[in-house]
């Protein structure tokens, strides 16, 4: 079998330390370790006789190496698809995060941690996407194991700003906003636990949609936390996220996320014509004033929604009172989810009816084993933390945080109740200037997360959050976050959508320029 034999006795012996367990509790379990085992290899044996040899991927592809080395440090590795597009995608040059399987492409996820790792299938919603008649363009680069909300840890270099390289894109899925916002792409695909869709989109200057919770399935792409974990869809414009939102929403019996999500009614690209007239619209006054914030990017986001009245909606306040604490709320999550789901699991998770992919498991979990010392900083921090607070509170400030949750998920209920969107900045600071060398840890991790103070909470609730240029302040953009009912994302793609049609669409990059054709791309099919 492939699971390496050891010393039985030893491993019992460490096992039993750990649980203070002394050599009597433990007399006679050998037997049972070496029975347990045998049946391992019987389900190995059993598995290649049901399932055969897995073969090679068969792709239509070419894969070409990048490894960050283009202008903005963004592409991990182009392609060139040969298949015959058709459908209401076809022709749009879709890029896909370095953390969401792509068939015959290899899978960094934008380390050196998990090496010589090609996915043998694609993810779900990428299979979805080329469907429907979108081109393969390659894969981005993104945070190093993406633990990082910023642009510079990627081990291939930072990936710079479209609008400013001096500064940071933001991340985790960096180089698929930046592939975005310089018309080397036309749709992306990447993952979002605390924002990583939406931080790029707001400091790269393009749209990103965290979806409902579920409503767009996860399959192939890289866990972190189960109950966070969602697929993002990110593109220039809002009609582009919608039809790459009716291509890629549905269920699928493979991911977990998606039980009890019901189906999206009718077609999110439909609703893009829709008026604005009558909707009521709620600036959430909690996601203003971080101790971080700049007040002139939140006398922006503010002005931006109280222009909506010119498009006939109705703008108040609303308040979120456990909003800041959203990140506090999220910290124990994440952190003992991750622990669970990717230290302790390969990315896996448990106890789910899901897709497994023990090929990943198995890379991930030998990479582990034997290069912990590959792992970047933040994960480190995670994995020991993680462990460690655990242990300390032997699980009762997760579960203290997940009642904490609820109540969080429910004050945003009876917020939008009584509103239909609510507006917030996306990130509370604009584009922080790149690191030129080596930082403290502390350091290190306040410039990895410290845009995250907005974003988290729709993690945690799971209501569709979309993230949208509402203007530029020294050059730079600012990103406007839209938070709905769930089930209601064509709602917030509608309101994107008139906002980019009436009240500002943000300008190509100046190092966009030679590629963008000079205009937002939208694909028309009318």
């Amino acid at each position: 079998m492939t699971v390496a034999k050891r010393n039985d006795a030893y491993e019992i012996a460490r096992v039993a330390e750990r649980f203070h367990l002394g050599a009597d509790d433990v007399a006679g379990i050998e037997m049972a370790v070496g029975n347990t085992r045998r049946t391992y290899g019987r389900i190995e044996a059993l598995a290649e006789m049901v399932f055969g040899a897995e073969p090679a991927p068969a792709v239509d592809w070419t894969v070409e190496r990048i490894g960050g080395a283009d202008e903005h440090h963004a592409w991990m590795f182009r392609s060139e698809d040969r298949r015959t597009l058709a459908g209401p995608l076809a022709g749009a040059r879709l890029v896909v995060k370095d953390s969401i399987a792509v068939a015959g492409v290899p899978m960094t996820l934008g380390g050196d941690f998990l090496r010589d790792f090609v996915p043998s299938k694609s993810a779900l919603a990428v299979e979805r996407a080329l469907d429907a008649g979108a081109k393969l363009v390659g894969t981005a680069v993104c945070e190093d194991l993406c633990y990082s909300g910023s642009s510079f840890t990627s081990v291939t270099g930072a990936v710079l700003n479209p609008y400013d390289r001096a500064r940071s894109a933001g991340g985790s899925s960096s180089g698929c906003g930046v592939l975005l916002a310089t018309g080397e792409a036309d749709l992306a695909l990447g993952t979002d636990l605390g924002g990583s869709v939406r931080n790029p989109a707001a400091w790269s200057g393009i749209t990103a949609l965290k979806p409902t919770f579920g409503l767009v399935p996860y399959t192939g792409a890289v866990a972190t936390e189960f109950t966070m974990d969602h697929l993002g869809l990110m593109a220039r414009t809002a009609g582009d996220v919608a039809r790459l939102l009716d291509a890629v929403a549905g269920y699928s019996d493979s991911d977990p996320r998606q039980a009890g999500v019901p189906a999206m009614e009718g077609s999110a690209a439909d609703t893009l014509k829709e008026s604005l007239g009558g909707l009521r619209i709620a600036i959430v006054d909690d996601g203003f004033g971080w101790a971080g914030s700049d007040p002139r990017l939140d006398a922006m986001v503010r002005s931006a929604a109280l222009s909506l009245t010119g498009l006939g909606a109705k703008v108040n306040a609303a308040s979120v009172p456990l909003h800041k604490q959203a990140t506090d709320i999220h910290a124990p999550i994440s952190c003992e989810g991750g622990l669970a789901t990717v230290f302790e699991q390969g990315t896996q998770g448990a106890n789910h009816l899901g897709v497994y992919d023990g090929e990943l498991a198995r890379a991930f979990g030998e990479a582990l084993e034997t290069g912990a010392a590959r792992l970047p900083l933040n994960a480190k921090a995670a994995l020991i933390a993680g462990t460690i607070l655990r242990g300390e509170s032997k699980g009762r400030v997760l579960a203290l945080a997940q009642r904490l949750r609820r109540v969080l998920r429910a004050q945003y209920d009876a917020a939008l109740a009584e509103h239909d969107v609510l507006v917030m900045p996306t990130c509370p600071m604009l584009p922080h200037l790149l690191p030129t060398g080596p930082l403290p840890p502390a350091e290190h991790q306040r410039l990895a997360f410290q845009m995250h103070d907005n974003n988290c909470a729709t993690n945690l609730t799971g209501h569709p959050a979309l993230s949208l240029p509402c203007g530029l302040i020294d050059g730079l953009p600012v990103g406007m976050l839209l938070v709905a009912r769930p089930m209601q994302d064509a709602l917030l793609l509608n309101v994107a959508h008139q906002i980019q049609t009436h009240l500002f669409a943000c300008p190509t990059p100046p190092s966009g320029l030679a590629r963008s054709r000079g205009r937002l791309m939208e694909i028309s099919h009318d």
